[in-house]
């Protein structure tokens, strides 16, 4: 017998209630199997994710049905954790967007551990577009005592012949007696009964991987034991309710075959049509673009200002092409809307990035239209307009352009959207986190009850344990839990925008203090959703700060290649390696790479970060030494002159591809036809690809290479705009760094204070330029690092340490204005007037803050004992006793300072860096602050001279003595004798080799001064 098992959950139900293993592909699969017509979107709390169920159910040839399973209190504002549960169906498109709206505002109003309905809610639905059921177990006839007068009879009043009472075929005595309470209602009420399967997983031998599932999270729900929550046949729910013993054949047939409403049903439709935002609905799609065109209009009478007149006739042409596309594939609004929310956004104070992200800086109407400050039309590296846009691929594929903004901080942004669209508008996208294999592989060992001593390891590396005698089953066996959801969080940067009501079209749901439009990024391109994302982007945050420190306005881009171009100051940080934060440039593999490169201009630094991609790996060593290159093919050679004869980017394939013949609109679809080689497609661009080279250089042989080499290198071309982009990006920190390098730092450094690995990066370069940080000093100090311009300086801030923090700076520097004639003074006062706790004192102390009063040992001493003594709750005459009693403890203590190595171990666990040093001593004296035996040992050698820090390896032999034990250990002082360089190992083909790159090796010490930790 047939029915519709409309009660049923996912592994999307796992981010409101951890649940379930199974996927939406897996209910359709068994639907038909077993001949069922439906899927329905039934998840905890709200619906799932509703396009893939979508796609889902037309792919198998079932109906779509929109359901939640609500949880249910009967006032949504009281703190009530006694949801019940409540099953809701809608009828028709009507009666999901009112529930989606309701969904919206339990999370939105009712939010309370979960997103709660209550009546006010549940009756706002229009009772013909909904199916209301009592549902399962957990509903409100099983929780409170009012379930008859409270609950049964006003839904069956308010829904009438839409209200059904749920029944379950589960054995459990707790099924049994609950199905026992609807027989009662039934009989009171003649309400119609309807059955539920409330399946958790497929087939009853699951059970065994959702318990695991739940228990390698450590969670478990004991009165849930002996419950079946599967998929069954009808002859199965036939049996179980026989057990059961308390409803009639006829009963249990009349309830299966009540689920066949849902057959009567309207069909929903969604659609995948371009769902884009108009500001001006009143407007026609001539009237739309003639307004575009009038800005355009005006924003170019601005720029071209600062264009040659003779250059004119280009810029024209290139907009009147780019409007052209957008006019053809009406997508105006697109520009128009975004237009004002920059223009707003900037009026707000918002950042935005001078350069881009993606492909956006491709077309020059971005430029004017304040998306970008680069300008395609005079760019030193080719930017073809249709690699961001073209009429072919947008009407094709129905998508739409695609802008991602970098900015300083998304706020501004947001609001702008907000204001313009309205507050129910925008909102984040949500995120969904799916187990991957070393998460799956770590749940199932939790399960199993494994020590993570043993599996840990293993869980970092399953590819080199999946042929493990004891492990490969494990690991195999781990993959059910591949792609299963069990987390959601706000996108990073992605934002729906859509000019009608978020909360009924798509639904709300609530993130930590975030509310969130239920979509994630990668669908709503799929359904052709209007999408802006709004990027936080650090090094934009770094460079507006320094301008701002610096008085003056950001530079554009044209003001910042005439004001590096031949400024030998900005490019030789990158020779030099003075790169730390600079984009694309600071990391560590990064920057040995940029100093052999040394670039001189913004197309080179462009080339260079399309050049150290993994994909272009074995090409690398012949661009960053620049060797002279050529592919031997003239015709060829010439397109690749800008990128000095290599395929670093897409567009040189592009532009490959219009000389032999093919318009530019084409090239970019062209790019993924011939990665992809799919048979059909492939040959006859292949031939026409041929034919049109040969035409042009009269060569097939060298019309053959070109193919190949197009071929081999299509996947790895990277987007110039992009590569431009992020060049500029460090182009405008590394003008900032070497012209106002006082100002960058302090801003970095504030940018940094917790993060003390690019602490320690950052104070490495400040000897390039004579620049010192002042330690923190009681009575100097402030919060954040502030620049000394007279003595260039930079002063440390308190709160930038470890467990130190503002209040306690701003405190300590109020009661230094103070005179004191003792450090027991001090402390007094410390203690009662200030926040500062045990754990920062002793930090001040040992960092030296309080030196003025003696050495931090003896300090450290005496606050200690005034710890022990002194309370701020004794009475005064017992404080006066306290305060004779630890003078007396400090006039015989003798001044000392903590021992240098252990002075220096403590810095570097609390700053991340030393700061004591010893100009005098020979800088062959170092002291071991680090070390890495992972592969060859590795060394933090921390000179004594000026607190620098290098690292060398070691090899093993020099190492281990004959017992295997180490020579060097942290903290011993030694003497470097000798240091070699040697070639840094890389895998070609399989195999180590000397690399281009050259390392220290320690070879030759003598031991200084051995530690002993105190």
């Amino acid at each position: 017998m047939r029915y519709n098992n409309y009660h049923k959950h996912t592994h999307y139900s796992n981010i409101i209630t951890p649940d379930s293993i199974v996927k939406p592909v897996d209910y359709a699969k068994r639907a038909v199997e077993l001949g069922h017509t439906t899927l329905c979107t039934t998840e905890h709390g709200y619906a799932g994710n509703v396009f893939e169920y979508y796609d889902v159910a037309k792919e198998y040839g079932l109906k779509f049905v929109f359901g939640i399973e609500f949880y249910y209190v009967n006032d949504r504002f009281s703190k009530d954790k006694s949801n019940s549960h409540l099953m809701i169906l809608a009828k028709n498109h009507r009666g999901m967007k009112q529930m989606q709206r309701i969904m919206s505002e339990a999370n939105k109003t009712g939010y309370y551990y979960k997103p709660r309905i209550d009546k006010e809610l549940l009756f706002s639905l229009d009772p013909k577009d909904v199916v209301v059921t009592s549902t399962c177990v957990i509903s409100y006839v099983s929780k409170h005592e009012d379930y008859d007068l409270n609950f049964i009879k006003p839904l069956h009043d308010y829904f009438d012949q839409n209200f059904y009472l749920e029944l379950h075929d589960n054995t459990h005595p707790m099924q049994v007696e609950y199905n026992k309470k609807i027989l009662e209602l039934h009989n009171k009420y003649n309400i119609p009964f309807i059955h539920a399967t409330d399946s958790h997983y497929i087939y009853p031998e699951q059970d065994k991987d959702r318990t695991e599932f739940l228990n390698g999270k450590n969670i478990y729900y004991p009165e849930e034991d002996g419950f079946i929550l599967d998929y069954p046949d009808s002859d199965a729910i036939f049996e179980r309710y026989e057990q059961q013993g308390v409803f009639t054949k006829d009963q249990v047939e009349a309830a299966l075959k009540n689920t066949l409403i849902i057959d009567e049903f309207e069909d929903i439709k969604l659609d995948k049509d371009v769902k884009m935002p108009s500001i001006y609905p009143g407007l026609s799609h001539e009237e739309k673009v003639k307004k575009l065109k009038t800005i355009l209009k005006e924003e170019w009478e601005k720029d071209k200002i600062h264009i040659p007149s003779e250059r004119h006739k280009d810029y024209i042409e290139a907009i009147k092409f780019e409007t052209e596309i957008v006019e053809e594939t009406a997508m105006e609004d697109y520009f128009l809307l975004n237009y004002e929310i920059v223009k707003r956004a900037k009026d707000k104070g918002g950042v935005l990035t001078r350069t881009g992200r993606g492909s956006a800086p491709s077309f020059y109407i971005n430029k004017l239209l304040g998306f970008t400050e680069i300008d395609r039309v005079d760019s030193p590296v080719t930017l073809y307009p249709t690699r961001f846009m073209s009429k072919s691929r947008i009407l094709e594929t129905k998508s739409l352009p695609d802008i991602d903004y970098n900015t300083a901080n998304p706020d501004p942004f947001i609001e702008a959207s907000k204001e313009i669209l309205g507050d129910d508008n925008i909102y984040y996208m949500v995120a969904y986190g799916k187990m991957k294999d070393s998460a799956a592989f770590r749940n199932l060992c939790r399960a199993r009850n494994l020590k993570m001593q043993e599996y840990n390891d293993v869980a970092k590396d399953l590819d080199r344990y999946k042929n493990h005698e004891k492990w490969r089953e494990l690991i195999e066996e781990s993959k059910k839990f591949l792609d299963v959801v069990d987390n959601i969080s706000p996108h990073p940067c992605a934002f729906l925008l859509l000019d009608k009501p978020i909360t009924e079209e798509i639904g709300v749901i609530k993130i930590g203090d975030e509310h969130c439009a239920l979509i994630d990024s990668g669908t709503s391109d799929s359904w052709k959703y209007f999408k802006n994302d709004f990027l936080t982007v650090t090094v934009w945050q770094i460079i507006s700060e320094v301008y701002e420190a610096i008085g003056k306005p950001i530079d554009d881009i044209r003001q910042l290649n005439k004001l590096t171009y031949n400024d030998e100051k900005t490019w030789e940080l990158y020779k030099e390696g003075i790169t730390a934060t600079l984009n694309q440039t600071g990391t560590d593999s990064a920057k040995p790479q940029v100093m052999q490169y040394k670039p001189q201009s913004a197309r080179e630094l462009s080339a260079f970060v399309a050049g150290i991609r993994p994909s272009f790996e074995s090409m690398k060593h012949l661009l960053l030494e620049r060797k002279p290159f050529s592919y031997g093919i003239p015709a060829f050679d010439a397109i690749l002159k800008e990128s000095d004869n290599f395929v670093l980017y897409q567009e040189n394939i592009m532009s490959a591809l219009v000389y032999s013949g093919f318009p530019e609109d084409e090239t970019y679809g062209l790019l993924k036809a011939i990665a992809k080689k799919k048979p059909g497609i492939i040959e006859p661009i292949y031939e026409r690809f041929i034919n049109g080279f040969v035409k042009q250089t009269g060569s097939l042989e060298q019309a053959e290479k070109v193919w190949k080499i197009i071929e081999d290198a299509v996947g790895y071309g990277f987007n110039s705009s992009h590569a431009l982009s992020v060049a500029y990006d460090s182009l405008y920190g590394a003008y900032l760094k070497a012209n106002y390098p006082l100002e960058y730092y302090t801003v970095i450094l504030n940018k940094y204070e917790n993060d003390t690995t690019m602490t320690d990066k950052i104070y490495k370069e400040l000897p390039y330029f004579g620049i010192k940080v002042i330690p923190i000093r009681f009575g100097k100090s402030k919060a954040q690092y502030s620049p000394d311009k007279a003595n260039n300086n930079i002063v440390k801030g308190i709160a930038s340490i470890k467990f130190l923090n503002e209040t306690i700076a701003e405190e300590l520097l109020e009661i230094a204005e103070n005179e004191y004639e003792s450090f027991l003074d001090v402390l007094i006062d410390i203690e009662e007037k200030t926040s500062c706790n045990s754990r920062q004192m002793e930090i001040l102390i040992k960092l030296g803050f309080f030196e003025q009063f003696g050495g931090n040992k003896t300090l450290h001493e005496l606050y200690l004992k005034f710890k022990e003594r002194y309370k701020k709750t004794h009475k005064d005459k017992t404080k006066q006793q306290r305060i004779d009693e630890i003078k007396e403890f400090a006039s015989q203590l003798i001044d000392e300072s903590i021992p240098v190595q252990d002075q220096i171990l403590f810095e570097k666990e609390a700053l991340g860096y030393g700061q004591t040093a010893f100009p005098k001593v020979h800088k062959s004296y170092v002291m071991v602050t680090e070390i890495d035996t992972k592969y060859s040992p590795r060394v933090s050698l921390y000179l004594m001279n000026d607190g620098t820090e290098r690292q060398l390896k070691v090899s093993k032999k020099h190492f281990y003595n004959e017992q295997g034990d180490p020579y060097l250990e942290v903290g011993d002082i030694i003497k470097v004798l000798k240091v070699k360089q040697q070639p840094k190992k890389k895998l070609v083909d399989g195999k180590w080799a000397d690399g281009e790159v050259m390392e220290d090796w320690l070879h030759a010490w003598e031991m200084s001064k051995k530690y002993k930790s105190n």
